[in-house]
């Protein structure tokens, strides 16, 4: 808001300190917004953190979309200028907030899911049972506990925002000629945004009906309680163990955070340099100013697709097939490292390739790393741990921006005497070698974090 104040003059033109300032405090209040709803999401949903983690991530990187595409349906006589854009952006998230922000906290109800996963057998029922009858009880429940109905609800809650995804890479390629198209358009984004409220709400009442018919003897976590003797049977998923959750002091003196945190700093980062830079990649390579807004259009819809499919994915290549996290990791990264390549080296149309493959690998690297800061340290401190683990984001991408890409770009400008402007492949081919590199040096940490933990994952 101090921002649109500046701007349309109601208040003297700040200092660069004073506007710097208001920025930070701008930035600052996303992070906290952030970190309340995901810290919350997982901890209401421990054993779908992939999908909870990668849906938050995805929205949040696709919210930048969403308001560019309501902008677009102010008639263009209404839009005076930017500054009204500043204004729309300043009290519409504030509104939201303040409408949904007593329904982000964590529920005390237990997930139909708890019924199986969280079995406590005391002595006594243990010795009523014969061996071969215990057994197939425990397998049962370890069977039900992995069909975990939370997965197919947040699943289901997440279709019609996957929905919106696919309808707003549509309104990239739509010509808006027609006056019926914005109004049409803002129908559909406003009842696709509105449908997860009725699936939730649904889902809501099926609960609270589920609850008052299950016995509450039933309902009694395993977690609560400390398995003591070999003959006390307590099945308790490793990950959501809290006695061995690490504060910021235990987890920085862990090799596997600092791995985590290099992956983090490393994939991330060079995929803001490269998102950053898409627009005078395409422009030296010779497209036309239309497929360049394309290219930046289309690149955050495939990065939210990336953050949500890696989500799902990697969840369900741990629990099916006990493939750890880690190694999608590195997998992911390796994938990234790949897409910089075919920006290194162009050919006809490879723009588009390389789009896909870096919005993809890039957004799944959002997921994956906080994903395995959960499982590894815990869910105690994890809303610490996860900012430290974004902090190396901007440094690493200030490094590559400034230093390796801002400085070869310049450098072969000049080389090139086009005042200021730079044509042709060699203006970011060395650039996006070395964040090829950088990207393998990132798979290769993950790779030795996954021979550290690929034990702790099998007991997932």
């Amino acid at each position: 808001m101090l921002i649109w104040l500046f701007l349309t003059q109601r208040l003297p033109t700040p200092a660069l300190w004073e506007i710097c300032l208001v920025i930070c405090f701008a930035v600052n209040s996303q992070t906290y917004y952030n970190t309340a709803s995901i810290v919350t999401c997982v901890s209401n949903f421990p054993a779908n953190r992939g999908i909870v983690l990668g849906l938050m991530k995805g929205c949040l990187g696709l919210s930048s979309a969403i308001l560019s595409r309501f902008w677009h349906v102010i008639p263009s006589a209404q839009r005076r200028d930017g500054s009204s854009f500043l204004l729309v952006a300043a009290w519409l998230p504030s509104v939201v907030t303040f409408l949904l922000m007593a329904f982000v906290r964590k529920y005390s109800w237990v997930d139909e899911s708890q019924l199986y996963s969280a079995l406590s057998c005391s002595k006594e029922e243990e010795e009523n049972l014969g061996n071969e009858e215990l057994s197939e009880l425990i397998l049962d429940c370890e069977k039900n506990s992995k069909k975990s109905s939370s997965t197919v609800r947040l699943l289901s809650t997440s279709a019609p925002v996957v929905v919106l995804a696919i309808f707003l890479m549509g309104c990239a390629f739509w010509k808006q000629d027609d006056s019926l198209v914005n109004p049409v358009e803002c129908t559909a984004q406003i009842l696709i945004l509105v449908s997860p409220l009725w699936i939730a709400w649904k889902l809501t009442a099926r609960r609270i009906l589920l609850r008052s018919s299950v016995d509450e003897g039933l309902i009694i976590v395993a977690s609560q309680g400390e398995c003591k003797g070999e003959s006390h049977i307590c099945r308790q998923p490793v990950h959501l163990n809290d006695k061995d959750d690490k504060s910021l002091s235990g987890a920085l003196c862990s090799l596997n955070f600092v791995l985590v945190l290099f992956t983090s700093a490393i994939t991330l980062g060079s995929g803001f340099v490269a998102v950053n830079n898409m627009n005078q990649v395409a422009s030296a390579l010779g497209y036309l100013e239309g497929e360049v807004s394309i290219f930046v259009s289309l690149i955050s819809i495939w990065q939210f697709i990336g953050r949500f499919g890696g989500g799902v994915f990697s969840d369900y290549l741990l629990y099916r097939f006990r493939i750890a996290r880690p190694l999608v990791t590195s997998i992911a990264a390796l994938i990234l490292s790949c897409g910089y390549v075919l920006v290194a080296f162009p050919f006809s149309g490879s723009l588009y390739l390389a789009s896909i493959v870096i919005g993809l690998s890039a957004g799944a690297n959002w997921c994956l790393n906080p994903t395995t800061v959960s499982e590894l340290f815990g869910l105690r401190h994890f809303g610490t741990l996860y900012n430290v683990v974004l902090v190396g984001n901007p440094l690493i991408s200030y490094v590559l921006s400034v230093w390796v890409a801002g400085y070869l770009y310049d450098t072969e400008a000049e080389r090139q005497d086009l005042q200021g402007q730079c044509k042709g492949n060699k203006c970011f081919n060395l650039t996006f070698l070395i964040l090829s590199a950088t990207c393998m040096s990132a798979a290769l940490a993950s790779f030795f974090l996954w021979i550290r933990t690929r034990n702790f994952y099998k007991m997932i």
